[in-house]
Order: structure tokens, then C-alpha cells, then sequence
């Protein structure tokens, strides 16, 4: 895509012409209640300066004003597109509820999350940088993450392209924080149709079925990176990230289950499995003290290798040989 082409606008480009000059780019937007940030998510997208776009909008059985405020944007602008779920389905679901719904010539695709929203240029930039380096099928860039910027652990010295696979083993050693919310990433579609469960996309599986998928896609290719904060990512009480993923801390359950996956790319896996799985240990043996069965529960339905208690006792005597070295050591 030349720059000239990139920053075509409404105004400038015949709607017959679209296709035939820049690629579509299909965005997804699942809500469910999501009337109270809706028209901010919807605004962000319809203020695009990349015109070649379509957003479907999947309403998940929402019992407030979200279908009154999506049809809104469907009568402004037809590149809205509106569907309700009969029934709630669970957020994976919906999520590939929603990639079921947008149109097949699309060559790219991203989801935002109804309390989310992206920076104008957002897709003018991807779509430049995605277009610039076919190899690449996974594009990110910084982001706003509730009050802090994140996105960070790449040289900007180093260009804009990354190895995919080398990628996955640095975020889940916490050396690399790139692959985001949903919402700070855009997809190449050709790479999902190779996915084992296309149409499919997302895992039900796991909470964290945007990471699993950026992870499945990045096995294959690059990740592109753009040095600009460009999407924004909310935290607020009523989100699954604050009411699920942070309480039960399921992020360390879906790194055990993506190192396994990932263990044949992972230098000296053993050791380094070993030392994640002590921290793990000891997580579980908090919340067995602490009787919080309602997490030891979740991690035994969801953790591939159930920590075990050998694996208990011993980060235990570690821990402790650790804190009266150290404790020694100040005396």
C-alpha cells in the first residue's frame, strides 16, 4: 500500500473503488452491557483515518441500552453491522461468535472490546506496517492500560519486524509484555485460516484466549511493532480481567500451559520450568492456608500439570533457606 493510499478518506474514496485499492479490515465488537462505554468504543472506530473498514457488532443478550446505541451507528454509517445474540454465550464464544459474522474478502481482522477504543490511525498504521512486511502476521504496538502505558520490552534500534517464535518464549518468561489486550492487536486473516480450528479462532479454553491466539499465529510468523501508543485497554471493577483473571490469578495458570505447549522452543526448559513452577507452588499453598476454595478449584479444572505436593514442600524449604540467608546476611 503506497502512503498515498493510506490516507485516503471517506470523502476522497468512491465506495465502489474500496476494494480495489486497499485491503478491507474487519473489526469485531462483542458487548454485552456495555451501554455505558459503547458510543466512546464505536466513535473511535468510525473516526478512523482508514476508510476501508467494516465493524460488526455482536450484542451478547444485553439487558440495557447497547442494541439502542449500536443501531444508532448502523443508521450513520453502513459499515456497521448489528447482530444479537438469543441467548448470553460465554466471552470466547461470542468472541468467535463475532469472527463468524464478518465478511470473507476481509484481509485483516482485530477485536475491540465494547470498553475499549483505538487511536485514529491505529488501523492506517498497522495496515501500512502489515502491508510493508507480508512475513508478519500478528501486528502490535504500545497501548494505554489503564493508567499505565505498557507494551514494552522491544529496541526501537532493532525495526519494526520480530521473530514470531522468539516472541512467544520472552513474554512467557514476563521478559516481554507485546502481544496486549485484544483490542492492541490487528491480525493478518490468512494466517487465522491456518489455524487447526478455523472458523473457530479463540479458544474456550481460557480467559486468555486473545493471548492463545496471538501465541498459535506467532508460532508461524513475525510479530510487527509499532513505537506509538495507539489503542487504550480499561480497567474498571465490572471487567473479567478485574472480576476473574486478577482475583484468581489465572495468568500464571495460562503461562504453565503455554510453556508446556511452547517447551520445544524454550532454552534449558527444565530448569526454567522448574523455577516458574516454585513460584506456582507457592501461590497454591497461599490459597490452601488461606482457604480460598474457589480458586484452588479453578486452577485444578484448568492447569494442565496440577502442582503437586512434593512441588509444595519443596519451594517451601527454598523459600525459607532463601529469607534466612538473607536474614543472615543483614545480621
Amino acid at each position: 500500500m503506497t502512503k498515498e493510499q493510506s490516507h485516503t478518506t471517506k470523502e476522497e474514496l468512491p465506495e465502489e473503488k474500496t476494494n480495489e485499492r486497499i485491503p478491507l479490515v474487519a473489526i469485531g465488537v462483542p458487548v454485552y452491557n456495555g451501554g455505558k462505554y459503547l458510543e466512546e468504543c464505536l466513535t473511535s472506530i468510525l473516526n478512523q483515518t482508514y476508510f476501508n473498514w467494516e465493524c460488526v457488532i455482536v450484542d451478547n443478550f444485553s439487558n440495557d441500552d447497547t442494541n439502542q446505541i449500536a443501531r444508532r451507528f448502523v443508521e450513520k454509517d453502513k459499515r456497521f453491522k448489528l447482530f444479537r445474540n438469543e441467548k448470553l454465550l460465554p466471552v470466547m464464544e461470542n468472541w468467535n461468535m463475532t469472527f463468524g459474522y464478518v465478511s470473507r474478502d476481509a484481509k485483516y481482522f482485530k477485536i475491540v472490546p465494547a470498553d475499549d477504543w483505538v487511536f485514529e490511525t491505529f488501523l492506517e498504521e498497522f495496515v501500512e506496517l502489515m502491508e510493508n512486511y507480508p512475513s508478519v502476521g500478528v501486528c502490535s504496538s504500545y497501548r494505554i492500560d489503564g493508567i499505565r502505558i505498557r507494551g514494552n520490552g522491544l529496541d526501537y534500534y532493532e525495526g519494526n519486524v520480530f521473530n514470531g517464535r522468539t516472541i512467544i518464549k520472552n513474554e512467557l518468561f514476563l521478559n516481554l509484555d507485546v502481544s496486549g489486550s485484544g483490542n492492541a492487536v490487528l491480525y493478518r486473516v490468512d494466517e487465522l485460516k491456518k489455524l487447526e480450528k478455523y472458523p473457530a479462532i479463540f479458544s474456550l479454553e481460557s480467559l486468555h484466549g486473545d493471548t492463545d491466539l496471538t501465541y498459535n499465529i506467532l508460532f508461524h510468523s513475525d510479530l510487527g511493532f509499532i513505537f506509538k501508543v495507539l489503542s487504550y485497554t480499561r480497567r474498571h471493577q465490572s471487567s473479567i480481567t478485574s472480576e476473574v483473571a486478577s482475583k484468581l490469578y489465572t495468568s500464571i495458570c495460562f503461562r504453565d500451559n503455554q510453556m508446556v505447549k511452547y517447551k520445544g522452543i524454550i532454552d534449558d526448559f527444565q530448569s526454567k520450568y522448574r523455577y516458574h513452577r516454585m513460584s506456582y507452588a507457592l501461590l497454591y499453598f497461599k490459597n490452601l492456608i488461606r482457604f480460598n476454595r474457589k480458586a484452588i478449584n479453578w486452577h485444578n479444572q484448568n492447569l494442565h500439570n496440577r502442582i503437586k505436593n512434593r512441588e509444595i514442600l519443596r519451594a517451601l524449604f527454598l523459600n525459607y533457606t532463601v529469607y534466612k540467608f538473607k536474614g543472615q546476611k543483614r545480621n
